[in-house]
């Protein structure tokens, strides 16, 4: 599978992972859009669309014969996963989370467009195919 290929599934799965449900509770999921959209909250929730945004910028770049404007493909491959890192570590601990129970909670309510999410944001900034 060449790097083109890859940027389009990946992108893909990006795209479709922000509607699939990002956290399981037993009172129902919650997927990146109904994060974005909902009433309340702070700043953050909108750190969510980088994953869209990022997908929709790879597919469109990879079909444009590698040209990705306005940014490279190595920032947005790498933002995915620095918007999941921050997410998953440094947030809990802005909110006032002990270092080592955000450890504990890791993998705990993730849905499936979270693990989707998580996945292809790992694939796409540390596995990078030659042309």
């Amino acid at each position: 599978m060449n790097r083109k290929m890859l940027t389009i599934i990946l992108g893909v799965i990006l795209i479709a992972g922000f509607f699939l449900a990002y956290w399981s509770t037993p009172f129902g999921d919650a997927s990146g859009f109904d994060i974005v959209k909902s009433k309340g909250g702070n700043w953050q929730k909108y750190l969510y669309l980088i994953f869209p945004l990022c997908g929709i910028f790879l597919v469109i770049g990879a079909m444009n014969n590698g040209n990705y404007q306005p940014l490279s493909r190595n920032v947005l491959c790498w933002l995915p996963l620095l918007a999941v890192l921050y997410m998953l570590i440094i947030k809990p601990l802005v909110d006032g989370a002990a270092f080592g129970d955000i450890f504990k909670m890791l993998g705990k309510g993730y849905g499936i467009g979270w693990w989707a999410t998580i996945a292809a944001s790992l694939v796409l900034a540390l596995y990078n195919p030659k042309e």
